[in-house]
C-alpha cells in the first residue's frame, strides 16, 4: 500500500472512534461510513475491503464482549453453521471466477453488483412486507448462509442481516449484541480468504491497523456509555431510519 500522511493516519484513527461509536449506539452504520472514508484515503480497492474488514472484526468482537451477557448462544451457533455453508460457497464462486477471467489473483476481480439488490431487500422488508403481530426468525441458520456467502463480494453485511433482528423480544443490548457477534463471525470467515484468493499480506499494514483497533476498541466502550441514556422505543426508531438511509446509499451510489 503506498505510503499514507500523518494527516491521513489521524483522520482514519478519528473515523475508527467515531464510527465505531455510531455502532455501539445505533447496532450498526458506523462500518459502512468508515468503508466510504478509508475508499477516499487509500487507493487500492481490495485493501480498503480487506484491512476494513479486519477493523470491523475488532470492532465486532469489542461489541460482542462489551454487551456478552446480552448474547444468544443457541442464535450465534444457527448463525455459525450458516456461515460456514455460505463461506464454502463463497470459495467456490471466486475460484469460478478466478478461471473465467483467467486472472492469477481474485484482487484482479470487481464484483458488487449484490449491494443494490441488499439496499432494495431492506426497504422490502421494513416497509413493503405486510404487517406482522411480532417477527418471529425460526432458525439463523439461513440468515448466516446468506451472509457467509455474500461477505467476500459485498464486504458489509451488516444492512443484509440487521432486520432478522428486529424482532419484538430483543431489547436495544440484545440487538447490539447479537448483529455484533453474528458480524464478527462473518468478518472472521473472510480473513483467510482474502490471504489467500486476494495475496493480502495483513502484517505488511499492521503500522496502521494497531492505531485503528485501539481506536474502534476505545469508540465501542464510548458508544457504550451514550446507549443507556437512549430510550428503548428511540433507539429501534433510530435503528430503522440509519438502516433506511444505508439501504439508499447501496441502491443509488453502488
Amino acid at each position: 500500500m503506498d505510503v499514507l500522511s500523518n494527516n491521513d493516519i489521524v483522520i482514519l484513527i478519528l473515523s475508527a472512534f467515531i464510527t465505531s461509536s455510531i455502532s455501539a449506539v445505533l447496532g450498526m452504520g458506523g462500518g459502512i461510513i468508515l468503508l466510504g472514508i478509508m475508499a477516499v484515503i487509500i487507493p487500492e480497492g481490495y485493501k480498503v475491503i480487506a484491512l476494513h474488514g479486519m477493523v470491523q472484526l475488532f470492532s465486532n468482537t469489542t461489541r460482542t464482549y462489551v454487551f456478552r451477557k446480552y448474547v444468544k448462544t443457541q442464535l450465534i451457533k444457527q448463525f455459525f453453521n450458516g456461515a460456514l455453508i455460505g463461506i464454502s460457497f463463497s470459495v467456490g464462486i471466486i475460484i469460478t471466477l478466478i478461471y473465467y477471467f483467467d486472472v492469477q489473483s481474485a484482487n484482479e476481480i470487481k464484483v458488487e453488483v449484490l449491494k443494490p439488490f441488499i439496499g432494495l431487500f431492506i426497504v422490502w422488508n421494513l416497509f413493503l412486507k405486510g404487517p406482522k403481530k411480532a417477527k418471529i426468525v425460526k432458525s439463523f441458520v439461513p440468515v448466516g448462509l446468506v451472509a457467509g456467502l455474500s461477505s467476500i463480494f459485498v464486504g458489509a453485511v451488516g444492512p443484509l442481516i440487521a432486520p432478522f433482528f428486529l424482532v419484538k423480544s430483543f431489547n436495544k443490548e440484545h440487538i447490539i449484541a447479537n448483529k455484533a457477534a453474528a458480524q464478527m463471525i462473518t468478518h472472521l470467515s473472510k480473513i483467510p480468504l482474502f490471504i489467500y484468493f486476494f495475496n493480502m499480506d495483513y502484517t505488511a499494514e499492521l503500522k496502521i491497523l494497531i492505531p485503528l483497533i485501539l481506536a474502534v476498541y476505545v469508540g465501542t466502550s464510548f458508544g457504550k456509555k451514550i446507549l443507556y441514556f437512549i430510550p428503548e422505543l428511540l433507539f429501534k426508531k433510530l435503528f430503522k431510519i440509519t438502516l433506511f438511509i444505508i439501504s439508499i446509499r447501496l441502491i443509488l451510489l453502488s
